[in-house]
This record gives C-alpha cells, sequence and structure tokens, in this order.
C-alpha cells in the first residue's frame, strides 16, 4: 500500500507529530486511484481558485503597507506615524494588546485623528469633531496606548472651542439685548407721539366744549315766545 503522507516526522514511518507543513507532502498518485482525473482537476481547481484568490489579496495588501518601526501601516499614515514616533516615541510599546492585527488599526486610528487635527480650521472645529477625537483616543487609552498628548492637545482645544463658543453667545446675546433696547425706544418715541396727540385732543375737547355751554346759555336765554309768535305768521308780514 502507498504511503498517503511522506516524512511525518519519525523515520519509520509510524504515526507522529508532523515536523512542519513544508513536510507533509500529498502522495498524487493515491488519489488518481480513487478520483477520476476530472474530478482531481475541479477539487483542485475550486479550493485553490479561492485559496490562491485570498494569497493574492493579502499580498496585494501587504505589498500597499508601509513599514514604520516595527508596524506596517497604510501609505497615507505612514510619515504621520513616524512622525508621532520622532517626537513621541514608540507610544505601543506597552500596549496591551499583543497581536498585530488588533494593536495596528488602533495606532492608524490615533494617526487619522493627528491627521484630521491637521486638516481642520480651529474656525470650523465642532463639538462633534471633538467627541469623534475624544473617543478615538479614549479607546487608545483602554489597551495602554500612550497618547496622554494627544488627550491633553484635545483638552486645550476643547477649552478653547469652548471660550469661542461662550463668546459667541455673549456676542449674541449682546446684540439681542441692542435690538430690543431699539424696539423699546421706537416704542416709547410712538408712545410720546400718541401721549401728545391725546393731550391736542384733550384741549381741543375742552374748548369745543366750552364753546357748547357758551352757546346753550345763548340759547336759553332767547325767549320761546319769540319762536312762537314767527311761528304762525306769514314771513313777510308787515313788510308790504
Amino acid at each position: 500500500m502507498e504511503h498517503l503522507v511522506s516524512q511525518c516526522g519519525h523515520e519509520d514511518g509510524g504515526i507522529g507529530t508532523p515536523i512542519g507543513l513544508q513536510n507533509l507532502v500529498i502522495d498524487v498518485p493515491f488519489l488518481s486511484k480513487v478520483y477520476p482525473s476530472d474530478d482531481i482537476s475541479n477539487m483542485a481547481g475550486s479550493s485553490g481558485t479561492a485559496a490562491a484568490a485570498a494569497a493574492a489579496a493579502a499580498a496585494d495588501e501587504d505589498t500597499k503597507r508601509v513599514k514604520v518601526g516595527s508596524y506596517s501601516v497604510t501609505p497615507s499614515l505612514s510619515m504621520t506615524l513616524q512622525a508621532i514616533i520622532n517626537k513621541h516615541g514608540d507610544i505601543a510599546k506597552d500596549c496591551q494588546l499583543e497581536s498585530d492585527y488588533m494593536r495596528t488599526p488602533v495606532l492608524e486610528g490615533i494617526c487619522k485623528v493627528v491627521q484630521d487635527l491637521q486638516n481642520i480650521q480651529f474656525r470650523e472645529l465642532k463639538q462633534h469633531h471633538l467627541k469623534s477625537f475624544y473617543s478615538a483616543v479614549k479607546d487608545a487609552e483602554r489597551v495602554n496606548l500612550n497618547v496622554n498628548w494627544l488627550h491633553q492637545r484635545l483638552d486645550e482645544l476643547a477649552h478653547a472651542v469652548n471660550s469661542i463658543n461662550l463668546k459667541d453667545s455673549k456676542r449674541r446675546r449682546t446684540q439681542s439685548l441692542e435690538s430690543i433696547k431699539k424696539a423699546l425706544d421706537s416704542k416709547r418715541v410712538e408712545m410720546e407721539k400718541i401721549q401728545t396727540k391725546i393731550q391736542e385732543l384733550e384741549v381741543q375737547l375742552a374748548s369745543e366744549t366750552l364753546e357748547e355751554e357758551i352757546l346753550n346759555i345763548t340759547v336759553t336765554d332767547i325767549t320761546t315766545s319769540n319762536f312762537e309768535s314767527c311761528e304762525h305768521k306769514c314771513l313777510t308780514d308787515g313788510l308790504l
């Protein structure tokens, strides 16, 4: 019977622990006895294609990454990471994440925060930006990355943004007060005009009331008989 596997770590060919994957060799002639040649080709094609695609993708990803110190990062972040290391040393040396697969994304996240800070203008910096940056820094602190320097800068920026917001709020409040004062002054002017008009009308009313009283007295002095005598006479009596 032909061997299925050769070089398995024991010289006598018995069952044992393989020396390494490189020593594990499948005996193809044996497979040809069990499966037709077409089936072998199909099996190799389906599994081999998936494995080859995965390997190609991994290789392509590796070729796109840049080595910075002991870390492989995307090219767009390499200069930022190098600048961080030059200024603050290896900020991930005490990281609790031992795997590069887990530690590198955290490092890249910190690099992205630094790049965002470089690309944004202070006047454009809002609370939601700071909230996002703080979240990334706190996540890094949880796995013991040395990002205290970045946290301090965020604190400074947050204080500055709050100061600007307070100043803007004070400015808006001052403008609102000035607008209210102007509206109040305008109403006061209108009120003064109305009060003047009221006084004029009051004087006019008093004057006309007095004239009416005088007229009433004059009318009372005229005897009723004069009206009665004229009422029953021809208007031309005594004229002709």
